[in-house]
């Protein structure tokens, strides 16, 4: 099954369940607990980078667990197994990310690959693709992905990382305070003290306020436009803002509004790290506690800004997929459910995938990466579906009166309805002041998170997503309940209690 290029990829259509069962060997066991980060809304391509990714990784690294990435009709699911994510994070944060050394050599690599890839989109930019003949784009698109998958390669770092590090920040903490003060003082050790990318993004935006109407504003809301049209992609398309959408995005902050909101968010670094000098002084926190406690906090940032990243290369690659699409006649919307392997088969043999075979992944498509083996194997099918199910089904009581989660953002009780959201596509639905509930966020989420009153989670830990997210607008927030979106209904009347982790029915 592999192709014979040295890759340890491969592909695999098994003919029934017993195959596939025998074909995926896995060490992930669905009978013990499981990280699942989804299901959220997401196509093969856009991840492809990113599982292929694993494969170099470990080559440099401390390798990633075992990792199932299951697609069901354009939602995506990545599955793990909890301890084996924590054991390798734990090993990854101390050997690469407390070791100082270590630390400084990679993130200064990741800088220095960031900074070719940002020299290679300017000149891509300025190069209309359509114009190139196919040798000229087919290189240029196999040295655009070779950058991306050095940035992917140490891109992970913070990411399996952050789990070692939340572990080890925990059993620093838990040893030293009580249950109520650890949660506090977790959620504020491990706090960013650099902006995230969409803070960024908000306050250079308000700043544009004072020349609304003045002859320099359209020149320099030209120049966040371009700086900012793709932040609103996410892992299943990818879309342009124009500059009338950020001129509308403006109209809501008067002058005041704008004016308090960028001295907030200008100080709010400033702000975090004096709390944290308070709480380290207050709690006599040693100073190798104060060292986890900033890595972690920087893995949390890096893999934040990392996603700022991501989201502009989809947009190059489906740069890549028009101009594929048209030459090699291709539908373009069939291309995201090819891996990158078979776009090289396209563009080099003008190999296309069956549309048999298109059809069945649209429905069932599944990545593995084997830690033993090194390698991704991809299947599809309805064989996918049978193999993934008892890794993905929960059975509960919907008769129950109270959900229960971790906290991973404190704040006031709120008795608010509720909405769930199976999409980020959805996020017009939330109503301002509801309570969202989803089986998990991801960047794409933000229009809906700032008007909710609080969010519910399925899945989630100290560093996720949703957690940080709300930590960083002030919202409450609990994760890990396993089964809110199953639980709970639109319309559900509940009491959040954002200090014990409690989820309390009201009124079906």
């Amino acid at each position: 099954m592999g192709d014979g290029k040295g890759e340890n990829i491969y592909y695999a259509i098994p003919p029934n369940y017993d195959v596939i069962k025998n074909m995926i060997n896995t060490q992930i066991n669905p009978d013990k607990q499981l990280f699942k980060w989804g299901p959220i809304d997401g196509l093969p391509i856009y991840v492809d980078f990113f599982n292929i990714a694993l494969t170099k990784y470990q080559k440099k690294f401390h390798p990633w667990p075992d990792v199932l990435d299951y697609f069901n009709k354009e939602k995506m699911t990545l599955i793990i197994g909890y301890q084996e994510l924590y054991t390798s994070g734990v090993i990854n944060f101390r050997k690469y990310i407390l070791h100082d050394k270590n630390f400084k050599k990679y993130y200064q690599q990741w800088n220095i690959i960031l900074k070719n890839i940002l020299n290679f989109w300017v000149r891509m930019d300025k190069e209309e693709l359509s114009r190139l003949d196919n040798q000229a784009i087919i290189r240029i698109f196999k040295q655009w992905s070779e950058l991306y998958f050095n940035f992917w390669t140490i891109g992970l770092l913070p990411e399996l990382s952050s789990w070692g590090g939340e572990q080890i920040l925990k059993w620093e903490l838990e040893s030293k305070v009580n249950d109520a003060d650890f949660i506090m003082l977790f959620e504020r050790l491990s706090a960013p003290e650099k902006l995230s990318f969409y803070q960024k993004a908000d306050l250079e935006l308000l700043k544009l306020k004072e020349y609304q109407g003045k002859k320099l504003f359209d020149a320099k809301l030209s120049v966040y436009q371009q700086k900012y049209f793709h932040i609103l992609n996410s892992y299943h398309h990818t879309q342009i803002l124009n500059e009338q959408y950020f001129v509308e995005e403006l109209l809501k902050y008067s002058q005041q509004k704008a004016e308090q909101k960028i001295q907030e968010l200008e100080l709010l670094p400033l702000k975090i790290k004096q709390e944290k000098r308070e709480l380290i002084k207050k709690y006599k926190l040693s100073p190798e506690i104060q060292r986890i406690a900033e890595r972690l906090s920087f893995c949390i940032w890096w893999q934040d800004l990392r996603k700022f990243y991501i989201f502009r290369a989809n947009y190059y690659i489906d740069l890549f997929l028009k101009e594929f699409s048209f030459r090699w006649g291709v539908n373009f919307n069939d291309l995201h459910y090819y891996n990158y392997k078979e776009i090289l088969l396209l563009i080099d043999n003008k190999k296309s995938v069956s549309r048999n075979e298109l059809n069945k992944r649209c429905q069932y498509f599944l990545f593995l990466h084997s830690k033993k083996r090194n390698s991704l194997e991809y299947f599809s099918g309805v064989e996918v579906k049978n193999f993934i199910q008892p890794h993905t089904e929960i059975i509960v009581d919907k008769n129950i009166t109270q959900i229960k989660g971790l906290v991973v953002s404190r704040g006031k009780t709120v008795k608010a309805r509720v909405k769930i959201l199976t999409s980020a596509k959805e996020a017009d639905n939330i109503k301002k002041g509801e309570i969202l509930v989803a089986a998990m966020t991801s960047p794409d989420y933000i229009i809906a998170i700032k008007r909710a009153s609080a969010i519910i989670t399925d899945e989630g830990g100290m560093t996720c997503h949703a957690a940080i997210v709300s930590r960083e607008l002030g919202i409450p927030c609990i994760v890990g309940t396993k089964i809110a979106t199953k639980v709970l209904k639109d319309g559900d009347l509940v009491e959040v209690d954002a200090e014990k982790g409690i989820v309390n029915i009201i009124k079906k």
